[in-house]
């Protein structure tokens, strides 16, 4: 038996080995799957059914955006969707493509950064169910912008991380659900680096696009009724007759009046808002469940949940593991895990064809994602929450 533990490897050296077969597993997927599709985008038929289409669309239209033809995105996604827009969707995905691993790249950096090893680890490893669609979004930029911005603050740089953040706010609207994370446990500095970049923005968007800009990304460019992945259209679409909609390459069930729109913005304000004065109310500096709590009550508001918004949760889940240990993976891991699943029964069985699986894993998807906040509001606080991978002076 002595001769047995003694040849029995340490706890410590276990763990490291268990941390790089997974760090090892998530590249080599990210691999796979990258060089699948630059296959298929480079040998195979135009793609259908996709972001890259409409990227191609709105980076070969003529005059200006948002003033001379709609578009439903902010100036920041705008200018990457410019960057890699092509004659042919294929191209343009190719390019995309690359673009995205870049942004995922920087998204570990700057976790590793920010929050050290582990939370870089998590984020490979959590978002390994979304790779199949996660390259071939914008998705990815905001996340990347948002994750360094708070990565800069936590390490003292308020002035880039004010910055950044106004980026993130610019290339996708969520990121305003972490402005008060600039700010608890932390001054002001950082949002007030933010407030000025976002006033001059928001000002200079308005006088080069219009001001129509603003209403074209925050209806989609007027689209009518509820996308079927979001709360409501996933509850009319499962338990009513309602047919789906192809409206501007967008599936839309029911229609999403303007009062109801109004009345779940408000309650989405006042939800993120109650998030944030209970992480200010606590002494500690904790950032991953707030932040995971606030980005999924915004999601679970509004009229459209597309299955790529699930990425935007993935920084802050691998942020709640480092701050609170690898069991808080688990409600994360398994929402993700559903939404790959979701995107795989889609490309089987369309929307269209109204089947019951389909429905229930939607809805399941939605159920946890409404679980994300409520894990927030029932928890306790954490005993030695870990900032910038240091355990937090105020801990117990």
């Amino acid at each position: 038996m002595g001769a047995a533990a003694a040849t029995r490897p340490p706890r410590h050296v276990a763990r490291s080995l268990i941390v790089l077969a997974l760090v090892a597993f998530a590249i080599a997927a990210r691999v796979g799957v990258a060089a699948f599709q630059l296959n298929r985008l480079s040998s195979g038929p135009q793609v259908t059914g996709t972001y890259l289409p409409r990227f191609t669309q709105i980076a070969e239209a003529e005059g200006r955006p948002y003033r001379d033809f709609d578009v439903e995105y902010p100036p920041v996604s705008l200018a990457a969707i410019e960057l890699v827009g092509a004659a042919d969707a294929n191209e343009t995905g190719v390019r995309l493509l690359w673009l995205s691993l870049i942004f995922d790249a920087i998204t570990v950096a700057a976790l590793a950064f920010g929050w050290g090893r582990l939370a870089a680890v998590a984020y490979l490893v959590l978002t390994v169910p979304l790779l199949g669609f996660m390259y071939n979004t914008i998705d990815l930029l905001s996340v990347a912008l948002a994750t360094l911005s708070l990565s800069f603050v936590v390490n003292g740089h308020d002035r880039g991380g004010g910055v950044t953040m106004a980026a993130a706010v610019f290339a996708k609207v969520w990121p305003l659900a972490l402005l008060p994370a600039l700010v608890i446990g932390r001054g002001s500095r950082a949002l007030w680096w933010a407030g000025g970049p976002l006033g001059a923005g928001a000002i200079a968007w308005l006088w080069w696009g219009g001001a129509s800009g603003p209403v074209q990304v925050a209806t989609q460019r007027g689209t009518p009724g509820w996308e079927y992945e979001s709360t409501v259209g996933s509850l009319l679409w499962a338990f009513s007759s309602k047919p789906l909609q192809h409206v501007r390459d967008s599936t839309r069930v029911g229609t999403a009046p303007g009062w109801a729109k109004a009345v779940l913005a408000v309650a989405a304000v006042a939800a993120v808002a109650a998030v944030w004065r209970r992480a200010a109310r606590r002494s500690s500096t904790e950032l991953g469940l707030p932040a995971m709590a606030a980005v999924s009550i915004l999601l679970l508001a509004s009229p459209v949940i597309s299955h790529p918004y699930v990425i935007w949760l993935a920084p802050w889940a691998a942020i709640a593991v480092c701050e609170r240990g690898v069991r808080w993976a688990l409600l994360p891991m398994t929402l993700m895990l559903v939404s790959g699943l979701l995107v795989v029964m889609n490309s089987t069985w369309p929307p269209d064809a109204a089947l019951w699986p389909l429905k229930a894993v939607l809805l399941l998807r939605n159920a946890f994602l409404f679980a994300v906040p409520v894990s927030w509001f029932l928890e306790r606080e954490p005993r030695a929450p870990v900032i910038g991978g240091q355990v937090s002076a105020t801990a117990g």
